[in-house]
Protein backbone atom coordinates (compact mmCIF):
# COMPACT_ATOMS: atom_id res chain seq x y z
CA UNK A 1 0.00 0.00 0.00
CA UNK A 2 1.19 3.26 -0.68
CA UNK A 3 0.45 6.68 -0.38
CA UNK A 4 -1.97 8.23 -2.67
CA UNK A 5 -3.32 4.92 -3.93
CA UNK A 6 -7.16 4.42 -4.58
CA UNK A 7 -8.75 1.34 -2.97
CA UNK A 8 -12.41 -0.16 -2.95
CA UNK A 9 -13.71 -1.78 0.00
CA UNK A 10 -16.94 -2.34 2.08
CA UNK A 11 -16.68 -0.78 5.30
CA UNK A 12 -16.60 -3.30 8.57
CA UNK A 13 -16.68 -1.49 11.30
CA UNK A 14 -17.39 2.19 13.03
CA UNK A 15 -14.95 3.46 15.07
CA UNK A 16 -15.16 5.73 18.27
CA UNK A 17 -14.90 8.51 20.03
CA UNK A 18 -13.00 9.60 16.33
CA UNK A 19 -15.97 8.35 14.22
CA UNK A 20 -14.45 6.77 11.38
CA UNK A 21 -15.64 4.00 9.73
CA UNK A 22 -13.36 0.62 8.99
CA UNK A 23 -12.19 -0.85 5.89
CA UNK A 24 -9.59 -3.61 5.35
CA UNK A 25 -7.34 -4.05 2.46
CA UNK A 26 -3.95 -6.02 2.15
CA UNK A 27 -4.06 -7.15 6.16
CA UNK A 28 -3.98 -3.60 6.82
CA UNK A 29 -6.99 -1.34 8.59
CA UNK A 30 -8.12 2.03 6.81
CA UNK A 31 -9.93 4.50 8.93
CA UNK A 32 -11.91 6.70 6.88
CA UNK A 33 -14.27 9.73 8.35
CA UNK A 34 -17.31 9.90 6.93
CA UNK A 35 -18.62 6.66 5.86
CA UNK A 36 -20.69 4.09 7.63
CA UNK A 37 -20.93 0.65 7.94
CA UNK A 38 -21.47 -2.04 5.04
CA UNK A 39 -21.40 1.23 2.79
CA UNK A 40 -18.94 0.31 -0.49
CA UNK A 41 -16.37 3.22 -0.84
CA UNK A 42 -13.23 4.34 -3.06
CA UNK A 43 -11.02 5.24 -1.01
CA UNK A 44 -7.49 7.83 -1.07
CA UNK A 45 -4.95 6.40 1.19
CA UNK A 46 -3.45 9.84 2.82
CA UNK A 47 -1.28 8.44 5.67
CA UNK A 48 0.58 5.21 6.09
CA UNK A 49 1.37 4.23 9.46
CA UNK A 50 3.11 1.34 11.54
CA UNK A 51 0.02 -1.06 11.94
CA UNK A 52 -2.95 1.45 10.28
CA UNK A 53 -3.39 3.61 6.90
CA UNK A 54 -5.68 6.69 7.05
CA UNK A 55 -8.00 7.41 4.06
CA UNK A 56 -10.51 10.27 2.47
CA UNK A 57 -13.30 8.64 0.73
CA UNK A 58 -13.67 10.11 -3.16
CA UNK A 59 -16.59 8.18 -3.81
CA UNK A 60 -19.79 6.02 -1.89
CA UNK A 61 -20.60 3.34 -4.45
CA UNK A 62 -23.37 1.52 -2.31
CA UNK A 63 -24.59 3.87 0.31
CA UNK A 64 -25.76 2.75 3.70
CA UNK A 65 -30.00 3.28 4.06
CA UNK A 66 -28.83 5.03 7.34
CA UNK A 67 -27.17 7.77 5.07
CA UNK A 68 -29.15 11.06 5.32
CA UNK A 69 -28.24 14.67 4.25
CA UNK A 70 -27.11 17.32 6.93
CA UNK A 71 -29.57 19.73 8.01
CA UNK A 72 -26.72 21.96 9.13
CA UNK A 73 -25.57 24.47 6.32
CA UNK A 74 -22.26 24.61 7.90
CA UNK A 75 -21.53 20.39 8.48
CA UNK A 76 -19.20 20.79 5.09
CA UNK A 77 -17.50 23.44 6.51
CA UNK A 78 -15.53 20.96 8.75
CA UNK A 79 -17.78 22.24 11.99
CA UNK A 80 -16.61 20.27 14.84
CA UNK A 81 -19.72 20.83 16.73
CA UNK A 82 -21.62 17.91 15.64
CA UNK A 83 -20.13 15.24 13.36
CA UNK A 84 -22.43 12.65 12.83
CA UNK A 85 -25.21 14.70 10.95
CA UNK A 86 -24.57 12.07 7.85
CA UNK A 87 -26.21 9.32 9.80
CA UNK A 88 -29.48 8.79 10.90
CA UNK A 89 -30.20 9.18 14.52
CA UNK A 90 -31.16 5.63 15.05
CA UNK A 91 -27.60 4.36 13.74
CA UNK A 92 -26.16 6.60 15.86
CA UNK A 93 -27.38 5.32 18.74
CA UNK A 94 -25.94 1.91 17.52
CA UNK A 95 -22.96 2.76 16.81
CA UNK A 96 -22.28 4.31 20.41
CA UNK A 97 -23.82 1.30 22.25
CA UNK A 98 -21.33 -1.01 19.75
CA UNK A 99 -18.71 0.91 21.04
CA UNK A 100 -19.74 1.00 24.90
CA UNK A 101 -20.23 -2.57 24.82
CA UNK A 102 -16.97 -3.43 23.00
CA UNK A 103 -14.83 -1.19 25.05
CA UNK A 104 -16.32 -2.21 28.53
CA UNK A 105 -15.47 -6.03 27.29
CA UNK A 106 -11.78 -5.01 25.70
CA UNK A 107 -10.82 -2.34 28.10
CA UNK A 108 -12.43 -3.43 31.42
CA UNK A 109 -12.72 -7.09 31.41
CA UNK A 110 -16.29 -7.19 31.34
CA UNK A 111 -18.27 -10.26 30.82
CA UNK A 112 -22.08 -9.28 30.05
CA UNK A 113 -23.38 -12.66 31.01
CA UNK A 114 -22.29 -10.99 34.63
CA UNK A 115 -23.93 -7.93 34.10
CA UNK A 116 -27.68 -7.06 34.00
CA UNK A 117 -27.74 -4.36 31.28
CA UNK A 118 -30.51 -1.97 31.18
CA UNK A 119 -29.87 -0.54 27.69
CA UNK A 120 -29.03 2.19 25.55
CA UNK A 121 -31.86 5.26 26.19
CA UNK A 122 -31.74 7.89 23.53
CA UNK A 123 -31.93 11.36 24.12
CA UNK A 124 -36.12 12.51 23.33
CA UNK A 125 -34.37 15.06 20.37
CA UNK A 126 -31.53 14.78 18.87
CA UNK A 127 -31.46 18.47 17.90
CA UNK A 128 -31.45 21.76 20.15
CA UNK A 129 -31.30 19.93 23.64
CA UNK A 130 -27.92 21.33 24.31
CA UNK A 131 -28.69 23.88 27.43
CA UNK A 132 -25.38 25.08 27.40
CA UNK A 133 -22.86 26.39 24.46
CA UNK A 134 -19.37 28.16 23.91
CA UNK A 135 -18.99 29.84 20.60
CA UNK A 136 -15.32 31.82 19.74
CA UNK A 137 -14.57 34.96 18.41
CA UNK A 138 -12.38 35.17 15.45
CA UNK A 139 -11.20 36.90 12.60
CA UNK A 140 -10.97 36.02 8.71
CA UNK A 141 -9.40 38.28 6.17
CA UNK A 142 -9.46 41.48 8.75
CA UNK A 143 -13.36 40.65 9.60
CA UNK A 144 -14.50 39.87 13.17
CA UNK A 145 -16.10 36.13 12.87
CA UNK A 146 -18.02 34.04 15.19
CA UNK A 147 -18.59 30.69 15.70
CA UNK A 148 -16.97 27.03 16.12
CA UNK A 149 -13.58 25.48 15.68
CA UNK A 150 -13.34 22.84 12.94
CA UNK A 151 -11.89 19.38 14.91
CA UNK A 152 -8.23 19.03 15.47
CA UNK A 153 -7.76 22.86 13.94
CA UNK A 154 -7.96 25.22 17.77
CA UNK A 155 -6.85 28.54 15.55
CA UNK A 156 -9.35 28.04 12.80
CA UNK A 157 -12.82 28.91 13.11
CA UNK A 158 -16.04 28.17 10.97
CA UNK A 159 -18.50 31.45 10.74
CA UNK A 160 -21.85 30.19 12.55
CA UNK A 161 -25.06 31.28 11.37
CA UNK A 162 -27.24 29.14 13.18
CA UNK A 163 -26.42 26.58 15.59
CA UNK A 164 -29.10 23.02 15.40
CA UNK A 165 -27.61 21.71 18.62
CA UNK A 166 -29.21 24.44 20.32
CA UNK A 167 -32.72 26.25 20.41
CA UNK A 168 -31.95 27.37 16.16
CA UNK A 169 -33.55 30.38 16.42
CA UNK A 170 -32.18 31.46 19.58
CA UNK A 171 -28.65 31.05 18.18
CA UNK A 172 -28.97 32.31 14.42
CA UNK A 173 -30.20 35.95 16.27
CA UNK A 174 -27.50 35.41 19.03
CA UNK A 175 -24.52 34.60 16.55
CA UNK A 176 -25.75 37.73 14.71
CA UNK A 177 -26.52 39.91 17.44
CA UNK A 178 -22.79 39.81 19.27
CA UNK A 179 -20.97 39.76 15.67
CA UNK A 180 -22.58 42.88 14.96
CA UNK A 181 -21.99 44.23 18.07
CA UNK A 182 -17.93 43.33 17.98
CA UNK A 183 -17.97 44.81 14.69
CA UNK A 184 -19.88 48.12 15.15
CA UNK A 185 -17.59 49.18 18.09
CA UNK A 186 -14.28 48.00 16.26
CA UNK A 187 -13.51 45.26 18.66
CA UNK A 188 -10.88 42.03 17.45
CA UNK A 189 -11.55 38.48 17.38
CA UNK A 190 -8.60 36.64 19.49
CA UNK A 191 -6.29 34.90 17.55
CA UNK A 192 -5.21 31.47 20.11
CA UNK A 193 -1.69 31.29 17.84
CA UNK A 194 -0.99 34.90 18.16
CA UNK A 195 -2.09 35.35 21.43
CA UNK A 196 -3.83 38.81 20.44
CA UNK A 197 -7.64 40.43 20.04
CA UNK A 198 -9.81 41.40 22.35
CA UNK A 199 -13.68 39.17 22.57
CA UNK A 200 -12.58 35.67 23.28
CA UNK A 201 -16.16 33.58 23.93
CA UNK A 202 -19.97 33.67 23.72
CA UNK A 203 -21.04 31.32 26.31
CA UNK A 204 -24.87 30.62 26.07
CA UNK A 205 -26.72 28.89 28.78
CA UNK A 206 -30.94 28.62 29.11
CA UNK A 207 -33.25 26.90 31.63
CA UNK A 208 -35.68 24.41 30.72
CA UNK A 209 -38.19 27.07 31.77
CA UNK A 210 -36.44 29.13 29.14
CA UNK A 211 -34.57 31.76 31.17
CA UNK A 212 -31.75 32.56 29.50
CA UNK A 213 -27.84 33.61 30.80
CA UNK A 214 -24.98 35.07 28.42
CA UNK A 215 -21.36 35.17 29.20
CA UNK A 216 -19.16 37.30 26.94
CA UNK A 217 -15.54 36.60 27.65
CA UNK A 218 -12.82 39.21 26.87
CA UNK A 219 -9.39 39.98 27.35
CA UNK A 220 -9.26 43.12 30.59
CA UNK A 221 -10.85 45.88 28.68
CA UNK A 222 -13.86 47.99 29.11
CA UNK A 223 -16.75 47.15 26.75
CA UNK A 224 -17.79 49.88 24.75
CA UNK A 225 -22.21 50.29 23.74
CA UNK A 226 -22.59 48.40 26.96
CA UNK A 227 -25.96 50.07 27.12
CA UNK A 228 -26.97 49.90 23.72
CA UNK A 229 -25.87 46.01 23.95
CA UNK A 230 -27.84 45.49 27.01
CA UNK A 231 -30.96 47.10 25.46
CA UNK A 232 -30.69 45.34 21.84
CA UNK A 233 -30.19 41.83 24.25
CA UNK A 234 -33.58 42.53 26.15
CA UNK A 235 -35.85 43.74 23.02
CA UNK A 236 -34.87 40.20 21.52
CA UNK A 237 -35.18 38.26 24.35
CA UNK A 238 -37.65 39.02 27.32
CA UNK A 239 -36.17 35.87 29.05
CA UNK A 240 -32.83 37.36 29.52
CA UNK A 241 -32.10 36.90 33.58
CA UNK A 242 -28.37 38.35 33.00
CA UNK A 243 -25.68 39.37 30.81
CA UNK A 244 -22.04 38.89 32.34
CA UNK A 245 -18.62 40.42 31.42
CA UNK A 246 -15.99 37.46 31.68
CA UNK A 247 -12.37 38.37 32.25
CA UNK A 248 -10.03 35.75 30.61
CA UNK A 249 -6.34 36.87 29.61
CA UNK A 250 -5.11 33.15 29.96
CA UNK A 251 -3.19 31.77 27.44
CA UNK A 252 -4.79 28.61 27.14
CA UNK A 253 -7.73 28.60 24.88
CA UNK A 254 -10.41 27.29 27.38
CA UNK A 255 -12.96 29.62 28.52
CA UNK A 256 -11.59 30.56 31.98
CA UNK A 257 -13.22 32.38 34.23
CA UNK A 258 -10.47 34.67 35.93
CA UNK A 259 -13.03 37.44 36.69
CA UNK A 260 -16.20 38.08 35.93
CA UNK A 261 -18.87 41.82 36.42
CA UNK A 262 -22.48 41.50 35.55
CA UNK A 263 -23.77 44.06 33.36
CA UNK A 264 -27.35 43.26 33.50
CA UNK A 265 -29.01 41.37 35.28
CA UNK A 266 -27.46 38.70 37.44
CA UNK A 267 -24.79 35.64 37.06
CA UNK A 268 -27.27 32.38 37.15
CA UNK A 269 -30.69 31.15 36.58
CA UNK A 270 -32.56 28.18 37.92
CA UNK A 271 -33.26 24.89 37.25
CA UNK A 272 -35.06 22.13 38.07
CA UNK A 273 -35.00 18.63 37.99
CA UNK A 274 -38.15 16.30 39.69
CA UNK A 275 -38.96 17.92 42.38
CA UNK A 276 -35.69 19.39 43.50
CA UNK A 277 -34.66 23.22 42.55
CA UNK A 278 -31.07 24.29 41.69
CA UNK A 279 -29.03 27.47 41.53
CA UNK A 280 -26.94 27.12 38.14
CA UNK A 281 -24.34 29.86 38.03
CA UNK A 282 -22.65 31.25 35.09
CA UNK A 283 -19.39 29.24 35.46
CA UNK A 284 -20.96 26.21 37.04
CA UNK A 285 -21.54 22.26 35.61
CA UNK A 286 -24.80 21.40 35.29
CA UNK A 287 -25.87 18.84 32.70
CA UNK A 288 -26.24 20.07 29.57
CA UNK A 289 -29.05 17.68 27.85
CA UNK A 290 -32.17 19.11 29.36
CA UNK A 291 -34.38 16.01 28.35
CA UNK A 292 -32.27 13.18 29.78
CA UNK A 293 -31.29 15.28 32.83
CA UNK A 294 -34.02 13.40 35.06
CA UNK A 295 -33.64 10.31 33.78
CA UNK A 296 -30.37 10.47 35.00
CA UNK A 297 -30.57 11.46 38.31
CA UNK A 298 -33.34 8.92 38.86
CA UNK A 299 -31.35 6.02 37.28
CA UNK A 300 -28.36 6.99 39.98
CA UNK A 301 -31.53 6.99 42.79
CA UNK A 302 -32.18 4.10 41.82
CA UNK A 303 -28.66 2.01 41.68
CA UNK A 304 -28.04 3.88 45.10
CA UNK A 305 -31.11 2.30 46.38
CA UNK A 306 -31.50 4.06 49.85
CA UNK A 307 -33.71 3.12 52.20
CA UNK A 308 -33.36 6.31 54.56
CA UNK A 309 -30.49 5.28 57.24
CA UNK A 310 -27.80 5.42 54.53
CA UNK A 311 -24.70 7.65 54.80
CA UNK A 312 -23.76 8.94 51.04
CA UNK A 313 -20.71 10.34 50.02
CA UNK A 314 -21.27 12.33 46.75
CA UNK A 315 -17.66 12.96 44.77
CA UNK A 316 -17.33 15.77 42.49
CA UNK A 317 -20.75 16.84 43.21
CA UNK A 318 -21.05 20.28 41.50
CA UNK A 319 -23.89 22.05 42.54
CA UNK A 320 -25.14 19.87 44.28
CA UNK A 321 -27.13 17.39 41.53
CA UNK A 322 -27.29 14.24 42.29
CA UNK A 323 -26.76 14.62 46.08
CA UNK A 324 -29.27 17.11 46.79
CA UNK A 325 -31.89 14.80 44.09
CA UNK A 326 -31.22 11.82 46.38
CA UNK A 327 -30.91 13.53 49.84
CA UNK A 328 -34.97 13.15 51.07
CA UNK A 329 -34.05 9.05 50.60
CA UNK A 330 -31.00 9.55 52.78
CA UNK A 331 -30.15 10.27 56.21
CA UNK A 332 -26.96 12.25 55.35
CA UNK A 333 -24.97 13.45 52.50
CA UNK A 334 -21.40 14.92 52.04
CA UNK A 335 -20.71 16.55 49.01
CA UNK A 336 -17.38 16.91 47.85
CA UNK A 337 -16.45 19.55 45.01
CA UNK A 338 -13.24 21.89 44.46
CA UNK A 339 -14.99 24.54 42.38
CA UNK A 340 -15.89 27.43 44.90
CA UNK A 341 -18.43 28.67 43.14
CA UNK A 342 -20.08 24.94 42.67
CA UNK A 343 -19.29 24.74 46.72
CA UNK A 344 -20.89 28.03 47.20
CA UNK A 345 -24.20 27.07 44.81
CA UNK A 346 -24.37 23.58 46.68
CA UNK A 347 -24.64 25.14 50.19
CA UNK A 348 -27.65 27.36 48.98
CA UNK A 349 -29.29 24.65 46.87
CA UNK A 350 -29.44 23.08 49.90
CA UNK A 351 -30.94 25.52 51.60
CA UNK A 352 -33.51 26.76 48.90
CA UNK A 353 -34.71 22.90 49.14
CA UNK A 354 -34.94 22.10 52.80
CA UNK A 355 -32.35 19.51 52.64
CA UNK A 356 -30.80 20.07 55.84
CA UNK A 357 -29.07 16.25 55.70
CA UNK A 358 -26.81 17.80 52.93
CA UNK A 359 -23.38 19.17 53.09
CA UNK A 360 -20.61 20.36 50.99
CA UNK A 361 -16.81 20.13 51.50
CA UNK A 362 -14.61 22.57 49.77
CA UNK A 363 -11.60 20.84 47.83
CA UNK A 364 -9.88 18.29 45.74
CA UNK A 365 -11.14 14.37 46.03
CA UNK A 366 -7.77 13.16 46.65
CA UNK A 367 -7.02 15.76 49.78
CA UNK A 368 -10.52 15.39 51.03
CA UNK A 369 -11.08 11.68 51.25
CA UNK A 370 -8.93 10.83 54.12
CA UNK A 371 -11.37 12.44 56.61
CA UNK A 372 -13.70 10.09 55.81
CA UNK A 373 -11.23 7.17 56.68
CA UNK A 374 -12.76 6.34 60.25
CA UNK A 375 -16.60 7.43 59.25
CA UNK A 376 -19.29 4.83 58.15
CA UNK A 377 -19.94 5.35 54.42
CA UNK A 378 -22.81 3.06 52.98
CA UNK A 379 -22.80 4.61 49.68
CA UNK A 380 -20.23 6.61 46.81
CA UNK A 381 -21.37 8.28 44.41
CA UNK A 382 -18.89 9.54 41.48
CA UNK A 383 -19.34 12.03 38.37
CA UNK A 384 -15.74 12.73 37.59
CA UNK A 385 -14.67 14.90 34.42
CA UNK A 386 -13.57 13.13 31.57
CA UNK A 387 -10.04 12.22 32.79
CA UNK A 388 -11.67 9.89 35.50
CA UNK A 389 -10.84 8.79 38.58
CA UNK A 390 -6.82 9.00 39.90
CA UNK A 391 -5.75 5.59 41.04
CA UNK A 392 -5.36 7.07 44.61
CA UNK A 393 -8.79 7.86 44.50
CA UNK A 394 -10.05 4.63 43.74
CA UNK A 395 -8.31 2.99 46.61
CA UNK A 396 -9.12 5.26 48.81
CA UNK A 397 -12.95 5.45 47.72
CA UNK A 398 -12.43 1.26 48.25
CA UNK A 399 -10.86 1.54 51.66
CA UNK A 400 -14.28 3.32 52.87
CA UNK A 401 -15.70 -0.19 51.82
CA UNK A 402 -19.04 1.06 51.05
CA UNK A 403 -22.12 -1.04 50.19
CA UNK A 404 -22.60 0.94 46.81
CA UNK A 405 -20.63 2.61 44.49
CA UNK A 406 -22.67 4.37 41.82
CA UNK A 407 -20.19 5.76 39.20
CA UNK A 408 -21.61 8.21 36.10
CA UNK A 409 -19.36 8.45 33.47
CA UNK A 410 -18.99 10.81 30.16
CA UNK A 411 -15.79 8.96 28.59
CA UNK A 412 -16.30 5.71 28.21
CA UNK A 413 -12.25 4.70 28.01
CA UNK A 414 -11.55 6.27 31.03
CA UNK A 415 -14.08 4.52 32.80
CA UNK A 416 -13.70 1.11 31.63
CA UNK A 417 -9.84 1.87 32.89
CA UNK A 418 -11.28 2.60 36.44
CA UNK A 419 -13.17 -0.66 36.43
CA UNK A 420 -10.68 -2.64 36.56
CA UNK A 421 -8.97 -0.22 39.12
CA UNK A 422 -11.98 -0.90 41.09
CA UNK A 423 -11.61 -4.74 40.27
CA UNK A 424 -8.37 -5.54 42.03
CA UNK A 425 -9.75 -3.75 45.25
CA UNK A 426 -12.80 -6.34 45.41
CA UNK A 427 -15.46 -4.43 43.53
CA UNK A 428 -17.25 -5.60 40.72
CA UNK A 429 -19.83 -4.12 37.78
CA UNK A 430 -23.50 -4.96 38.52
CA UNK A 431 -25.88 -2.81 36.68
CA UNK A 432 -24.93 -0.49 34.16
CA UNK A 433 -27.29 1.89 32.06
CA UNK A 434 -25.92 4.28 28.83
CA UNK A 435 -27.60 7.65 27.83
CA UNK A 436 -27.50 9.41 25.15
CA UNK A 437 -27.18 13.26 26.34
CA UNK A 438 -25.13 14.64 23.06
CA UNK A 439 -26.43 13.39 19.54
CA UNK A 440 -24.94 14.25 16.77
CA UNK A 441 -21.07 13.81 18.82
CA UNK A 442 -19.76 10.49 19.67
CA UNK A 443 -20.32 11.09 23.21
CA UNK A 444 -22.50 9.58 25.65
CA UNK A 445 -23.05 8.91 29.56
CA UNK A 446 -23.10 6.03 31.60
CA UNK A 447 -24.62 5.09 34.95
CA UNK A 448 -23.47 1.89 36.64
CA UNK A 449 -23.50 0.24 39.74
CA UNK A 450 -20.73 -1.47 41.79
CA UNK A 451 -20.70 -3.82 44.55
CA UNK A 452 -17.88 -5.75 46.83
CA UNK A 453 -18.28 -9.21 45.83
Amino acid sequence: MDKGQIIEGKVVDFALPEGQGVLKEGGRVVFVPGVLIDEVCRVRITKLKKNYALGEVIDILEPSLSRVEPICPHFLEGCGGCRFQFMDYEEQVKAKERNARQTLEKVGGISWEEVDYEGFIPSPSPWEYRNKMEFNFGEKEGELILGLRPRGRYWDLVDLKVCYLMKKDLTQTLLKLFRDYGRNSSLSGYDPRKKEGVLRNLLVRYSSSQELLLGLSTVSVDLPRQEDLIEELRKNFPSLEGLVHIINNSPASALIFEDKKVLWGKDHFFERVGSVNYKVSIESFFQVNSFLSSTLYEKAAHYASLSGGETVLDLYCGSGGVGLFIADSAQQVVGVEENPQAVEDAKFNAWLNGRNNFTCIPGRVDKVLPLFSNVGVDVVIVDPPRAGLDKKVVRRVSSLSPQRLVYISCNISTFARDLLLFREQGYHLEKITFLDLFPQTPYFESVALLKKR
